[in-house]
């Protein structure tokens, strides 16, 4: 919202919104150059942390002046600086943070705890959500100086967040013999991929699971555009989004666990069909006031998808994962995933030519694919010799 109410561009948002997955997966096969020869991953985890929190401080100061009511371009240009840096900070992290992660948590609790961090994140975005409500209701701070206050709450989490972080003990762990400079790692992919068929398949996996979600960002649209939904409709959009993927983050978890991380990548590769599915269906189905009540079944699914898709493939790579070159594994699985970025601007694209219901029966077409690929998947469980090279 600050993004838009600053720039008056939704393209804006947009190229903020990829600039954060991007930020998340392009560095990750460079911080696993970082840390493949490392014992000890945790002072890689720290460091990108505390890098990418500082500009925040920064931007909770700025927000609180009153020069930000009078130099709003400037205040937007720092904001998006802001949020770059932390993006590919965050995603620095990332790698090192997934290792300590297979080597702490066993294979068979990971989905119990990958579950716990989606249902608290989820609960915690919903309290957030009513503390965001209370303060930019508050006519007492002109705007952006409502969002001031806010930058001051998200700085003490993100504090508390790093103490705790500092906290963790980390178990010294097999790496890699030499340093690999990020050139060498570029050179050794299609040898890594080749002497490791169940990486390849599962990145491919993840690949064309994400091209299924073209559409996501244009639910919203298609709901105000062609269904004249009123704009209210959009918080219980948000709502909807966020129960999902806290309901389904206990699902997820328990699959997982019990019967391995395919059956969770799998069963939200089906779930991904129903997305496109129902933004079909549920306006043929439901007409007239009530269909302000039903549409949101979209977004309840599409909030369920992608703990699992995330839940499920991030397990299955560390289950095949050699101990000593987990790092490269979960470098690649990131980077080579990167061109999902630009799927939505695929869907954009799209629309410029077909209409919103074709480009979700093409979104449905697309997940069918997924689908059928993941099914290509062994479970690592019921492998032997699994945490070894494949032959």
């Amino acid at each position: 919202m600050l993004l838009n109410d600053l720039g008056h561009s939704r393209l804006l948002v947009g190229v903020v919104n990829g600039l954060q997955r991007a930020g998340w997966l392009v560095p990750q096969l460079l911080a696993a150059s970082f840390v493949l020869h490392r014992p000890r991953k945790k002072p890689f985890v720290l460091l990108p942390c505390l890098i990418g929190r500082i500009p925040f401080y920064v931007l909770a100061v700025i927000f609180n002046l009153q020069w930000v009511v009078t130099h709003q371009r400037a205040a937007l240009v720092m904001l998006i600086a802001g949020y770059t840096i932390f993006f590919f900070a965050d995603g620095m992290s990332g790698v090192p943070w997934h290792d300590i992660i297979g080597r702490t948590i066993p294979a068979r609790l990971r989905g119990r705890f990958f579950g716990t961090i989606q249902f608290a994140g989820g609960v915690l975005a919903i309290g957030s959500g009513a503390i965001v409500h209370h303060v930019l209701a508050d006519t007492s701070l002109a705007f952006p100086l409502n969002y001031g206050r806010l930058f001051i709450y998200l700085t003490v989490c993100m504090t508390l967040s790093t103490i705790c972080l500092a906290f963790i003990r980390e178990p010294h762990g097999p790496a890699f013999d030499d340093r690999q400079s990020l050139g060498s790692l570029l050179r050794a992919i299609p040898s890594t991929l080749r002497i490791h068929p169940r990486l390849r398949t599962a990145i491919i996996g993840q690949i064309l699971c994400g091209i299924g979600g073209m559409a996501v960002p244009f639910y919203a649209i298609y709901a105000g555009v062609e269904l004249h939904l009123p704009e209210s409709a959009g918080g219980t959009f948000i709502w909807a989004g966020t129960l999902g993927s806290v309901g389904a983050s206990v699902v997820w978890a328990y699959l997982s666990d019990r019967h391995g991380s395919t059956s969770a990548i799998r069963g939200a590769s089906w779930l991904a069909i129903s997305v496109p599915a129902s933004a079909l269906l549920v306006p043929v189905l439901v007409r007239g006031p009530a269909l302000q009540y039903f549409f949101p079944l979209v977004f309840l699914l599409n909030g369920a998808i992608w703990g699992g898709m995330w839940l499920g493939f991030t397990n299955y790579i560390l289950e095949i994962a050699p101990d000593d070159i987990r790092p490269l594994f979960l470098g690649l699985q990131a980077t080579l995933s990167a061109p999902t970025i630009i799927v939505p601007m695929l869907g954009g694209w799209l629309l410029n030519i077909i209409s919103y219901q074709a480009l979700f029966v093409l979104a449905a077409g697309l997940g069918l694919i997924g689908v059928a690929y993941v099914r290509r998947l062994p479970e690592p469980r019921h492998e032997a010799g699994r945490h070894t090279d494949e032959r």
